[in-house]
């Protein structure tokens, strides 16, 4: 009898708690429609940088990095008259040991409130995780004027880290696609197991996306130390490369990506900016310069010792190519406006803290050479 009592009562137990979830669900899908959004970052997210000086040169201070309820980094687009562009690129566009205030993209509207520009640039895309994000993250946004992509360096050194293990031939299908989206956004619009549906678990999960911590540590810690170990490990290469591979099927690539990237602009009626990319890369260096290098390096050489890297001036031969590629797909496409940052910024620690990164002066002296490129052409 006892043992029947219990039955009874577990069975009222798990009755109950399956109508209220029944009843919080319907309650939750009124009050709460279900998010079907993508996101690259955590919407609302909010981290404190401490980076040291010593490792950043030209870097000071506490540096805070936050995502609005948009899920990217800048000032949320309202229903205003400001001109509406958003940010695409690696870590450039990250400007991640920068503060909001201090990079590029937000000194650009500081300096033009007629712009609201935000920014989802996120450390190793490349024009292949650019163009998923212009068509899937874009148009949630509503009404926009257009994209701003400074690119090239990512996939530069992606062709150069994978060497012959590259893939000459890629191009994107469907089942690419669906892929590449799996793999850059938090959320999945094709969500296929059904209790995963429900708006209870989507509200939880939506809650964890705001307040779960990034993990920086062992990729790029609050103060920068990992940057001592990869530059130690460029230091003490296995070689020193000084000639190129062929890179033309990854320039072809790069091409054939920034043909769809332009296509999906046009399709989505918003005006694209390309800038090309600025480096501290020269021929010949000077003993501080090279020590504040640690990319350039084939294989896995961010997490191992002993790789070969290439010179300074095949890299800087390198990233010419890759500029000169996009420059001449802006000149066949007028409807682009092209700045060419590359040409425009010194060489020198006055810009960056490393190979291309931007410190403070540089990042404030890349908003001026974009802020003179726009009012140029609006005169």
């Amino acid at each position: 009898m006892q043992y029947k009592n219990t039955i009874q009562k577990a069975g009222l137990i798990l009755v109950s708690v399956l109508l209220s979830l029944f009843i919080a669900e319907i309650v939750l899908r009124l009050a709460y429609p279900q998010n079907k959004k993508l996101y690259i970052w955590q919407p609302n997210l909010q981290h404190t940088f401490h980076p040291d000086s010593s490792i950043f040169y030209g870097v000071h201070g506490v540096k805070n990095f936050s995502i609005n309820s948009q899920g990217f980094r800048g000032e949320e687009f309202e229903n205003d008259s400001k001109q509406k562009y958003l940010c695409l690129g690696g870590s450039t566009t990250e400007c991640l040991y920068l503060d909001d205030k201090e990079t590029w993209f937000q000194q650009f509207a500081i300096n033009n409130s007629q712009f609201a520009i935000g920014s989802i640039g996120k450390s190793g895309c490349t024009t292949r995780e650019h163009f998923i994000q212009l068509k899937y993250f874009v148009p949630q946004l509503g009404k926009i004027d257009g994209v701003i992509m400074m690119v090239g360096l990512n996939d530069m050194m992606k062709r150069l880290s994978q060497d012959s293990l590259f893939e000459n031939d890629f191009r994107f299908s469907s089942a690419v696609e669906d892929s590449f989206v799996n793999q850059i956004f938090l959320s999945n619009k094709k969500e296929t197991v059904r209790w995963r549906k429900m708006q209870v678990f989507q509200l939880a999960q939506r809650f964890l996306h705001q307040t779960k911590k990034v993990e920086w540590e062992n990729v790029q810690d609050y103060k920068g130390k990992i940057y001592k170990t990869w530059r130690e490990n460029r230091e003490h290469s296995l070689k020193i490369i000084d000639s190129l591979p062929d890179l033309t099927a990854a320039l072809d690539e790069y091409e054939r990506n920034l043909q769809l990237i332009y296509d999906e602009t046009q399709k989505q009626k918003i005006k694209l900016v390309l800038i090309n990319q600025a480096t501290l890369y020269k021929d010949s260096m000077n003993e501080f310069e090279n020590s504040l290098l640690w990319m350039g390096g084939v294989g896995d050489f961010q997490q191992e010792k002993n790789h070969a890297y290439y010179s300074t001036k095949a890299l800087n031969k390198a990233m010419q190519l890759y500029n000169e590629r996009v420059k001449n797909f802006c000149s066949f496409h007028p409807q682009i406006k092209f700045i060419d940052l590359a040409s425009q910024l010194p060489k020198d620690t006055s810009v960056f803290y490393d190979d291309c990164h931007f410190n403070e002066s540089g990042a404030r002296k890349v908003a001026k050479i974009i802020s003179k490129s726009f009012l140029d052409s609006s005169q």
